[in-house]
């Protein structure tokens, strides 16, 4: 008997290191990972599928992070999903106009936890399952 998936994330993110270990640890905690190596990639698979959760670098080769949640909200007309960015640009990002314009759920600053990350996907998923902690001790925009 498979077990149930706790739902489909979609990861983009260039670095391979950086990506095998996010869909190993996501996969192990029982989400389904999708996995693409860059903006454009990640683009073509939101939309030819359906993702419950967006998981995004944003220095990517060909389409960036930032233009990956245009495309979502803009040219997919698609404001449900929940987005969550993961930069090692910290202070170089204007935050809140990206939460503000493409509804972005969280910004996480890397170097992170992927138990943390892990965590995180399990409250935009499902808030009820989500382990009761206190809040994330890495770096999220405010």
């Amino acid at each position: 008997m498979s077990k149930r998936s706790l739902g489909r994330i979609l990861v983009a993110e260039d670095n391979k290191v950086l990506g095998d270990v996010l869909r190993f640890n996501l996969e192990r905690s029982g989400f389904e990972v999708t996995l693409a190596r860059s903006g454009d990639a990640a683009a073509k698979l939101l939309s030819d599928g359906t993702y419950d959760l967006l998981i995004t670098d944003v220095e990517m080769p060909g389409m960036s992070g930032v233009d990956l949640c245009r495309f979502v909200r803009d040219e997919l007309g698609n404001s449900d999903l929940p987005i969550a960015i993961c930069s090692a640009r910290g202070l170089e990002l204007d935050d809140q106009a990206l939460k503000a314009k493409y509804a972005v759920a969280e910004i996480v600053f890397k170097p992170f936890s992927v138990r943390d990350l892990v965590a995180l996907a399990s409250r935009l998923l499902s808030p009820a399952n989500a382990p009761k902690t206190q809040p994330f001790p890495f770096p999220i925009a405010k």
